[in-house]
């Protein structure tokens, strides 16, 4: 059996909904775009958001929505799963300025930003890496404006208010990997109605010939109408992404000796993929088992800062930490299958034991 590392999870739904737009002739602009931003603000629990194109296009605006240009600096965490937030700062002319993480959850290290931020400082990018929800209060406690990064977290919580309502704005990718999709696109939301107007003004540059810059970054009724669909079904896939998760765990637990440590136990989490952390030594040998095995596992994050050595959290996490896929598409057997793969990766590799967390 051959499991892909990330897939759709694509229903007959899903197809009446693109059909319908498909029927109506009005693929590009229409009604879908606006009905699925009200939707999606209501389930972020703010009062704007902003459909576009890609998350890549929703980090852009959000970040020029809040004037962020030539001169200033961005805080970002010095490792991710994509480089689109490096990338989204140069896109403004802004320099990337890179922070450590914390070693319990991944996300970005509020002591650390207090160190690297400068009068220059302009903005925090703040991930929930992996769906482990970020501590944003934290960041804004900075006083400085804070984006999140949600585009592996929607539907996550901190402290009971949604991801995305907690910072000055918010980002969310809707690829077709990502915990629910529109098969591409993004949107920015946010609390600030200014802000927000902001981002749909620079959002495409149709009518408007005012001599200012802005961007082909819309989002299509056809998509829209597919982001909808998949909207109504977060609940459901998030359910579904946790009872997977939590089976493939038990493989882990009952390993042995719990030399292991499961990132995603923290309230309000939600399962983008299951993020584990294991003395380096074993995980790469149970990565190198589970690959001779076509298990699907992954070490998930790059770094994106150039100097990995000033940054001991994000080292740890790199040399320890593991993912399995938990995508809802997942059939049963097709689970079972992945925990059977992983349990033999597990035995081949000596199990759990050697090394220190």
């Amino acid at each position: 059996m051959t499991i892909a590392s990330a897939k759709p999870c694509l229903e007959e739904d899903d197809r009446q909904a693109m059909n319908r737009v498909f029927d109506s002739g009005q693929i590009a602009d229409g009604d879908e775009i606006a009905c699925f931003e009200e939707e999606l603000a209501s389930t972020v629990g703010v009062a704007n958001a902003v459909a576009v194109s890609s998350g890549f296009a929703a980090l852009h605006l959000a970040l020029a929505a809040l004037g962020v240009g030539k001169g200033d600096e961005v805080i970002l965490p010095c490792l991710s799963t994509c480089p689109a937030m490096r990338n989204a700062v140069w896109a403004v002319g802004a320099r990337p300025v890179f922070a450590d993480v914390n070693r319990e959850d991944a996300n970005l290290s509020a002591d650390a930003v207090r160190a690297a931020a400068t009068s220059r400082t302009k903005a925090i990018v703040a991930p929930h890496h992996t769906g482990i929800p970020a501590d944003i209060p934290a960041l804004g406690a900075l006083g400085i404006p804070v984006v999140e990064d949600c585009a592996q977290a929607i539907g996550a919580a901190w402290a009971g208010r949604p991801v995305g309502s907690l910072g000055t704005a918010a980002i969310f990718s809707f690829y077709a990997t990502k915990l629910m999709t529109s098969v591409d696109g993004g949107a920015v939301c946010s609390a600030d109605p200014a802000l927000a107007d902001r981002a749909r003004e620079l959002r495409y540059y149709r009518h408007r010939n005012d001599q200012q810059m802005r961007f082909n970054y819309k989002m299509q009724n056809l998509n829209a109408a597919v982001g909808r669909s998949q909207l109504k079904k977060l609940p459901r896939f998030l359910a579904r992404r946790r009872t997977i998760a939590r089976q493939l765990l038990d493989v882990f637990s009952e390993a042995g000796e719990r030399s292991f440590r499961a990132l995603h136990p923290i309230e309000g989490a939600v399962y983008f993929k299951l993020a584990l952390l294991l003395p380096p030594a074993v995980r790469d040998r149970v990565l190198e088992e589970a690959r001779i095995r076509d298990v699907p596992c992954s070490t998930e994050f790059h770094w994106v800062a150039e100097n990995p050595a000033s940054f001991p959290n994000a080292q740890h996490l790199m040399a320890r930490i593991l993912t399995i896929p938990a995508y809802p598409a997942l059939t049963d057997d097709e689970v079972r299958w992945l925990a059977s793969g992983l349990k033999e990766s597990l035995a081949a590799a000596g199990g759990l034991t050697g090394g220190d967390l």
